[in-house]
């Protein structure tokens, strides 16, 4: 394609040049780190204006799919990491069977007095205190979430001195209180980070993220962890599979 189809009635120029991009990625044409033209030799090569290639730019950046480096130019940084929804598995096992690195950052670790939405979700009792934790996980030394799980104190009461950075918090609910969560009820929607939430992942203020809930059941089908997460867009994406009826 040498220039944008020049049609009042087809696709704007810009997202006709970002699914040429998009194709061209998905094709193997171009790959991980490679460098894409300039704002003004993309504007030549497909016979639209510079503001229309820097808006087409803007948005594969935004979407993860570039990197725009100041002094040196535009790279293809096609290269997200895939989570599923398929097997229930704790973050770090995830990222292990994936050939990853993960890290985790402990933000916070604190007691709380139940809220109404704990306790309807978590079946506890008015009044009842809750370990809240607050993580940053990493991939790659890369930030990629924000997670935060509570628990009620009375199903692993010292768990504040048992839990570090880089550890994981099931392992620990597994080999210090014999809890082994099995299934969990997820959902998930489009929202955007906040300014806290943008500096701790290294992304602009307002970036579109995925955040999640989800309560973690253990074998007798008893609801121990609600865990919310924040998640980047732009470098993660999520797999299922389903079969159709």
């Amino acid at each position: 394609m040498s220039r944008m189809i020049r049609d009042e009635e087809t696709v704007p120029f810009y997202k006709q040049l970002r699914n040429k991009i998009l194709d061209d990625i998905e094709s193997g044409k171009l790959k991980h780190g490679d460098k894409l033209p300039s704002e003004r030799e993309l504007a030549e090569q497909y016979k639209i204006s510079r503001m229309t290639a820097r808006h087409t730019l803007t948005v594969l950046e935004r979407e993860g799919v570039v990197e725009r480096r100041v002094g040196a130019g535009t790279f293809v940084t096609n290269n997200k990491i895939t989570m599923d929804f398929v097997t229930f598995n704790s973050f770090t096992k995830n990222m292990l069977n994936k050939g990853l690195t993960p890290s985790t950052q402990i933000l916070s670790i604190t007691e709380i007095e139940a809220t109404p939405k704990l306790i309807q979700k978590l079946h506890l009792s008015q009044g009842e205190i809750v370990i809240a934790l607050k993580r940053l996980r990493f991939v790659n030394e890369t930030p990629i979430s924000i997670e935060e799980s509570f628990i009620s104190k009375k199903l692993c009461p010292e768990l504040p001195n048992l839990i570090k950075d880089n550890d994981s918090l099931y392992a620990i609910l597994e080999n210090e209180y014999g809890i082994f969560l099995v299934k969990c009820k997820e959902y998930m929607q489009v929202t955007f980070s906040d300014d806290s939430e943008s500096k701790l992942l290294r992304i602009r203020s307002e970036s579109p993220c995925i955040y999640q809930e989800a309560v973690a059941f253990d074998k007798d089908n008893k609801e121990i962890e609600l865990s919310t997460s924040l998640t980047r867009s732009d470098i993660v994406k999520f797999y299922s599979e389903m079969n159709l009826k």
